[in-house]
């Protein structure tokens, strides 16, 4: 966006209209899928006996939301439960991910202000598939933030509207939420490949670029070897179980 380009009052009205909405769409589906019990377990442990485990002394990682894990346990450490901060944390980061939605439309038209860059979260307060996961007291609205973040802090970074690469640490902290985080930290690298080759006939990284991919590799990496020392396996059970049949996990 310009730097000092002002969000007009009517748009501002339509994004609070949009999360207003979102909000009380959610509402309409009060519930919490059996498989979120899982990463309660997991929370209740590790706030209660600082073990990330779902049996007390048996280090098995049968979880592949470590961020949403973690989070819900520091509050459960301060007495608040997550059958309950699921649904109103889902609830934030998906009026987050509508403002999100937002920033990337008008980042994509150059910065200039205009009410149709509301439309998108509008419709996507609309949308059931969104805002039935508000609810569910799984990861989804949390890692959509952070994807939607990731996506807005690298499209302002090619336009050279901040200067400093962060987002590769949003994407890090997305794959820490979800394994799918990988693939787009991945696809967004091969998009900047891809644009160097087609504008500047480049292939090789500035030193911008190699700051990036350091963004996400020693965030991530450093996660990742946390893991593999706590778990003794690369993979979530839960891969070996689906994908194996139980070999390896």
């Amino acid at each position: 966006m310009e730097p000092r380009a002002r969000t007009s009052p009517l748009v501002l009205a339509l994004l609070a209209l949009a999360v207003v909405g979102l909000v009380a769409h959610a509402l309409f589906y009060p519930f919490v899928t059996d498989d979120a019990y899982i990463s309660f377990r997991y929370s209740h442990n590790l706030a209660y006996h600082g073990e990330l485990t779902f049996n007390l002394g048996d280090r098995v990682e049968g979880y592949t939301n470590f961020l949403w894990t973690a989070l819900l346990g520091v509050l459960l450490k301060l007495g608040l439960r997550p059958e309950v901060m699921s649904r109103v944390l889902g609830a934030a980061f998906g009026a987050i991910g509508l403002l999100l939605v937002y920033v990337i439309a008008r980042l994509y038209r150059g910065g200039r202000p205009s009410p149709w860059e509301a439309l998108a979260p509008l419709l996507l307060a609309a949308s059931a598939s969104f805002a039935v996961w508000c609810s569910g007291g799984l990861e989804t609205q949390l890692f959509a933030a952070l994807v939607l973040g990731g996506v807005a802090l690298y499209l302002a970074e090619e336009a050279r509207r901040v200067r400093r690469r962060w987002s590769g640490l949003l994407f890090a902290l997305a794959a820490m939420t979800r394994p799918e985080g990988l693939f787009l930290f991945a696809l967004t690298g091969l998009h900047r490949v891809g644009a160097n080759l087609a504008s500047e006939r480049r292939l090789l990284p500035r030193l911008g670029e190699v700051l990036w991919v350091l963004g996400f590799l020693v965030h991530y990496g450093a996660y990742f070897l946390w893991r593999y020392r706590y778990y003794g396996y690369p993979f979530p059970n839960t891969y070996y179980i689906k994908a194996t049949g139980g070999a390896g996990g």
